[in-house]
């Protein structure tokens, strides 16, 4: 019984020893992406249904400045995510850039299809947004987890039940002067069906 709790003790020990040892994972400071998943839901709200949809996308990040707080447009604002380059009207103005694909018929074929970019009906409009601040803190460290960007902009009135959409996704973080960029991933291919 002696031996069993002399050495039970040094195996306890070593075990919080070596927990506790644990390494910083090592990612590059610019960001890496994989899809995960895309959940669709509709609802219906004066007469036109929409497909809510939530693109859930993994992330690694050596640096973890990753996300943006919500775009201040007042003159004056010192807020350093509103500020250049994350300013209104510049292309880092979004952090998560998705560009929609809509399967059409290839020209001169009965049976062939390509998903084929999406013009949008409203100029200027497009599906891409900000998504918050990952930390509290300035602090460098690396970062890994799930980023979820919902969209709530696909609807019957520029849609047709059985269309078959994907988004091209990816990410900018907040590095500076220039924001680094994620690698390009795509969704699933979404058929739309705008049934509750």
């Amino acid at each position: 019984m002696r031996y069993l709790l002399k050495y039970g003790a040094a195996l306890s020990f070593l075990a919080i020893a070596f927990s506790s040892c644990r390494e910083e994972p090592n990612y590059p400071d610019a960001p890496e992406i994989e899809f995960k998943r895309v959940d669709v839901n509709y609802t219906k709200e004066f007469g036109i249904t929409t497909a809510n949809m939530t693109i859930v996308v993994g992330y690694q990040d050596g640096n973890g400045d990753l996300g943006l707080r919500p775009l201040v447009t007042t003159p004056g604002s010192s807020d350093p995510d509103s500020k250049a380059p994350f300013n209104s009207g510049s292309p880092y103005q979004n952090n998560f850039i998705a560009d929609l694909f809509i399967k059409k018929p290839v020209q001169g074929s009965l049976k062939d299809s390509a998903f084929v970019k999406y013009q949008l009906p409203v100029a200027g409009f497009n599906f891409s947004g900000r998504f918050q601040r990952l930390t509290n803190d300035e602090r460098a460290e690396p970062l890994e987890g799930e980023i979820r960007y919902t969209l709530n902009s696909i609807t019957d009135e520029f849609f047709n039940p059985g269309d078959i959409i994907k988004f091209q996704i990816y990410i900018y973080d907040r590095n500076l002067p220039v924001p680094n960029k994620s690698n390009i991933v795509e969704t699933r291919p979404i058929k739309l069906t705008f049934k509750e």
